[in-house]
């Protein structure tokens, strides 16, 4: 036998093989078993062997020492029809596969991460390549795209109900539609205006690179108060930070809380040839970016009650944006579950989009002028339908007011949305 440094494995294969061979040993045709196992813990010696010279007797015994380990995840797709001024569209909007993944290390340590792949098409309610306006459009195959994503992944550490830490790829704590991220959970399947360009910063940031410390705080009468605070920057622009917090009070046996939220930092612009119109995706009249990089801080509240079967989510928004026109966002989305498996929805949004600049050729060198990006208003009728507590199907109506203008463009979508 090869000599190795004596490991926990290898001592407990070399015991377990001791009492096995003195009990074999009585019988002298399980001469041919005992060679199998010295043979099998040989092998198994080797291979930690190998395993310690690549990472280290210290990084082993680090490993795999989770107390528990949870694994879930979910699967969402949509389709729609849309009817423009002019002309109809039909197609596939957006799929998405995302993975939860936690480890539970202690009482006090956790991980926690959501891998996942997102594929969509551009579905625009306005197409930017005709002279008319209100012409719904899909970009071409080639154009879709297909990537991994994390929208979560954290390190956790938890001192009590009091405090939390989470540190990585974090959620913010604004909105009622981003504060609950899971999918499957929403009624109605595509977001509101303001959040409706996945993981954006178009009016609040929706995830950051950094930390976010939460608590919850007894109150008099059975009330608490609850608090978030968190800062970084974001993935496209990792030198520019960002910060904010969010206060709330919450009545349990009402079913009712009420927040104040306030944010601030720098929204990152694209310059030089970059420097063109945005094309707006996911259904959205504005795009997620910016051409001119600006500083801002917003302010606003959000109420979020739940009473027997209605829920009601509304949230209301001002942003400041430094050298451009202010943003404005509203969104109040109610719903009645008529059954516990049947619900009906209906939503209003407003978003102000404020203004931007935009690229002008010119004669002998190009110049930037300001554009005002206007607002867009949404009405949405939903039904949502859970033939099973992991299964959620939904059709959504919702006729869309385009901004600076008076078309409309009305669109069907079908969703759903799979947990497991």
């Amino acid at each position: 036998m090869t000599a190795h440094r004596m490991t926990p494995l290898s001592t407990c294969a070399a015991a377990a093989f001791a009492c096995v061979q003195a009990v074999l040993a009585q019988d002298p045709g399980a001469q041919p078993t005992l060679a199998e196992l010295r043979q099998r813990i040989d092998d198994l010696e080797e291979q930690q062997a190998r395993l310690l010279e690549t990472v280290g007797g210290r990084a082993v015994l680090q490993a795999y020492t989770a107390r528990s380990f949870d694994f879930g995840g979910e699967v969402s797709s949509l389709f729609t029809h849309m009817r423009g001024e002019h002309d109809d569209r039909s197609g596939h909007v957006v799929s998405l596969l995302e993975l939860y993944l936690k480890a539970q290390l202690d009482d006090h340590f956790s991980v926690f991460a959501t891998p996942g792949y997102y594929l969509f098409h551009g579905a625009l309610p306005d197409d930017p390549t005709t002279a008319t306006s209100g012409d719904p459009a899909f970009t071409s195959a080639d154009a879709s795209e297909a990537r991994t994503f994390l929208s979560r992944l954290e390190a956790q550490w938890r001192h009590g109900d009091a405090l939390q830490l989470h540190g990585g790829v974090v959620g913010s704590p604004h909105g009622t539609t981003n504060r609950e991220y899971f999918i499957p959970a929403r009624t109605i399947g595509q977001a509101s205006l303001h959040t409706r360009v996945f993981l954006a910063n178009e009016l609040y940031p929706q995830h950051l690179h950094g930390l976010r410390g939460e608590g919850k705080l007894p109150l008099g009468s059975g009330g608490r108060l609850e608090y978030d605070v968190y800062g970084g920057v974001q993935d496209d622009a990792p030198d520019l930070p960002v910060g904010g917090a969010r206060l709330a009070y919450v009545f349990p046996e009402l079913g009712l809380g009420m927040a104040a939220n306030y944010g601030a930092g720098r929204r990152p612009g694209r310059a030089g040839e970059q420097l063109v119109a945005n094309v707006p995706l996911l259904q959205s009249p504005f795009a997620a970016e910016f051409n001119g990089e600006r500083r801002y801080d917003f302010a606003g509240v959000d109420l979020d009650w739940r009473q027997g079967d209605f829920i009601c989510k509304t949230e209301l928004y001002y942003s400041r944006e430094v050298g451009y026109r202010d943003q404005r966002a509203v969104s109040s989305e109610w719903t009645w579950f008529v059954r516990p498996t049947l619900g009906l929805s209906y939503r209003f949004d407003f978003y102000d989009r404020g203004s931007d600049q935009v690229l002008v050729a010119l004669t002998p060198t190009p110049a930037t002028l300001p554009l005002d990006l206007g607002f867009a208003t949404e009405h949405v009728l939903g039904v949502c339908f859970d033939p099973n507590p992991s299964v959620r199907l939904r059709l959504d109506f919702h006729h869309l007011l385009l901004p600076n203008r008076s078309d409309e463009v009305d669109f069907v979508n079908l969703s759903w949305s799979v947990s497991f």
